[in-house]
């Protein structure tokens, strides 16, 4: 297997290219550490939904590639409260009045690493809060997020360690918006999940789960073909197993299996109105607007780092492929 990886250029921006016999893969460090392509190479399919310029990726960042977001998703009104101490992140959903998405997926990261070990490409890019003002001022704590990717012939791995170096503890999630090329007509998807939040016209959940009368199918494989999205489930790991998304293209003959550990206790899968061609599987470590649900944490899974603490979650795509 003849793994390579380089410092390169894409649309514009300094970018890590990577990738051995089965897949290539583009890094931009500078757009939040976006793995912005990912390509399986027997077939020329580009697996991920890509820009086709700078000014594209810049008027909706969080659905090309692979967004980080830490907090994901919404918080209601940017407010919350921990330890008596009072939370205002920005109103960036102003028709929703929501913060959503958090403050490392529009951001510039280090690239700390690109090298081959034992012929498994590595790639380690780093985020920290203290040299950036404006996220001190929404969320004042010193913390540190580095993420290490591993391309390892048909798999990328990707391990996020969120370091605690402030003196005071502070409530966190952790998600994913990677957003898959996804055309409707062929395309199916299924995710392990047993429960659907039930969400408001802001899309926060009310704190009630709800039965998903699709259920079945969901977790055999189904089209989303029309079928708008942009709801919350509570994963089923804990009576399946199994915590993944999969997405499979019939007529190319590949399948996509996205495997996150049990910190992910939830899924956010948005696809728009069915008809874009693309759809987001979103893994969080903590559902929408987490810190403000009066619900046992165990549940939510708000979770929270102590000075001098770090906690690291995993995720793997896996690429399989065919004989047609």
């Amino acid at each position: 297997m003849c793994a390579y990886v380089e410092i390169t250029s894409f649309l514009g921006e300094q970018a890590v290219k990577a990738g051995n016999d089965q897949l290539e893969i583009f890094l931009i460090p500078s757009w939040g550490s976006n793995l912005i392509s990912m390509v399986e190479k027997k077939t020329g399919i580009e697996l991920l939904r890509v820009p086709n310029d700078r000014e594209e990726f810049w008027n909706t960042p969080v659905l090309y590639g692979t967004p980080i977001l830490f907090p994901p998703n919404r918080i209601d009104g940017g407010m919350f409260t921990f330890n008596n101490e009072k939370y205002q992140f920005d109103i960036n959903e102003p028709d929703k009045n929501n913060h959503i998405h958090g403050f490392v997926h529009t951001r510039k990261w280090e690239l700390r690493k690109a090298e081959i070990v034992d012929g498994k490409v590595i790639i380690e890019t780093e985020f920290y809060s203290a040299i950036h003002d404006d996220v001190k001022r929404q969320f004042p704590h010193d913390f540190c997020i580095n993420m290490s990717y591993t391309l390892d012939g048909n798999t990328l791995q990707k391990k996020a360690t969120i370091k605690n170096f402030d003196k005071k503890p502070f409530p966190w999630g952790f998600g994913f918006h990677t957003t898959f090329f996804f055309p409707e007509d062929s395309s199916l998807f299924s995710l392990t999940a047993s429960k659907r939040w039930k969400l408001n016209e802001r899309f926060l959940p009310t704190g009630v789960l709800e039965e998903i009368e699709y259920v079945d199918k969901l977790q055999k494989g189904m089209s989303l073909k029309n079928l708008p999205l942009d709801d919350a489930f509570l994963s089923s790991v804990g009576e399946t197993g199994k915590n993944e998304a999969v997405i499979t293209h019939p007529v190319e003959g590949i399948e996509i299996v996205y495997k996150v550990d049990e910190n992910f206790k939830h899924w956010v899968v948005y696809n728009k109105d069915g008809q874009h061609q693309f759809v987001c599987p979103e893994p969080y470590t903590w559902v929408t607007n987490a810190p403000n649900l009066e619900l046992p944490t165990s549940l939510t899974g708000l979770q929270v780092l102590e000075p001098g603490e770090e906690k690291v979650v995993k995720t793997e795509i896996k690429i399989l492929v065919k004989e047609l």
